[in-house]
C-alpha cells in the first residue's frame, strides 16, 4: 500500500515523503552530531573575533567645565557627558555622568589625561544608574593650579568599543 506520496509502507515514511529503513534511522545521529559541532565552532569563532575599536574626534567648541557637552554617535545614537561641580576644583571630588541614547553600552568608563602636563592615566569606571552612568573621582593635584584635562569617554558596546574625547580645565 503507498502512501499519498507514492512511498511503499507506512512505518518508515518521514513527513517529508522520504522512507528510512530502520536499520538505517542510527546513521542520522554521527550526521547531527557533525552539524552541532560546525555550529559551536562558528559561535565560539565568531565570539573570539576582535572588537572593533572606533575612536572619534576631540568634540570642538563645548568644555565640559562650563557646560554638558555631546557627540553623535557613529550608526544612531549620542553620548552626552557632564562634570559637576562648575568650575572643576584643582582638587577635591568630582561627580562624573555620562548617557547614552540609541545604544546599551555593556560598560563605560573615563580616563583622564593632562593636556600641557603629563600627569599620567587616571582610569573611572561608571556604574549604572537609572539610565545614566555616574561615577565619583578625585584628579591629581598640579602645582600650576590651572590644568587642561582630556576626559576620553570609553563605550563598551556589543562588537565595538568607541571613545569620544571631551576637553575641560580646572583650578579656575
Amino acid at each position: 500500500m503507498s502512501n499519498k506520496f507514492g512511498v511503499h509502507g507506512h512505518d518508515n515514511v518521514s513527513m517529508t515523503g522520504i522512507a528510512f529503513p530502520v536499520s538505517d534511522r542510527r546513521n542520522i545521529y554521527p550526521a547531527v552530531a557533525a552539524i552541532l559541532a560546525m555550529l559551536v565552532a562558528a559561535a565560539a569563532g565568531y565570539l573570539m573575533l576582535p572588537r572593533a575599536d572606533v575612536s572619534l574626534p576631540l568634540v570642538e567648541g563645548c568644555r565640559l567645565d562650563r557646560q554638558t557637552c555631546s557627540a553623535a554617535l557613529p550608526g544612531g545614537g549620542r553620548i552626552e557627558m557632564a562634570i559637576e561641580p562648575r568650575p572643576v576644583p584643582s582638587s577635591g571630588p568630582m561627580r562624573v555622568v555620562v548617557a547614552v541614547e540609541g545604544r546599551q553600552p555593556v560598560g563605560v568608563e573615563v580616563s583622564f589625561q593632562g593636556v600641557d602636563m603629563n600627569m599620567g592615566l587616571h582610569r573611572l569606571p561608571l556604574a549604572a544608574a537609572g539610565g545614566r552612568f555616574v561615577g565619583e573621582t578625585t584628579l591629581p593635584v598640579c602645582v600650576t593650579g590651572r590644568m587642561v584635562w582630556q576626559a576620553t569617554v570609553m563605550l563598551e558596546t556589543g562588537r565595538a568599543n568607541v571613545t569620544v574625547p571631551f576637553r575641560f580645565e580646572s583650578g579656575l
